[in-house]
């Protein structure tokens, strides 16, 4: 992985994290919810360029 790479990787946690945060106050459920499918995505959008790699 690249410099790059990890820095982007970083930054969107943070959003998954930030977003999370400001749901707290709403509901502790919401904000798990929240970070669970940012998470998710996050994972899915990683794994997206490994699949394609590995089919050639």
């Amino acid at each position: 992985m690249t410099l790059t790479t990890l820095l982007d990787l970083a930054g969107s946690l943070l959003i998954v994290a930030a977003i999370a945060v400001a749901l707290a106050p709403v509901s502790l459920a919401l904000a798990l919810g929240a970070a669970g499918t940012g998470i998710l995505a996050l994972s899915w959008v990683i794994d997206k360029p490994r699949r394609r790699k590995g089919r050639r």
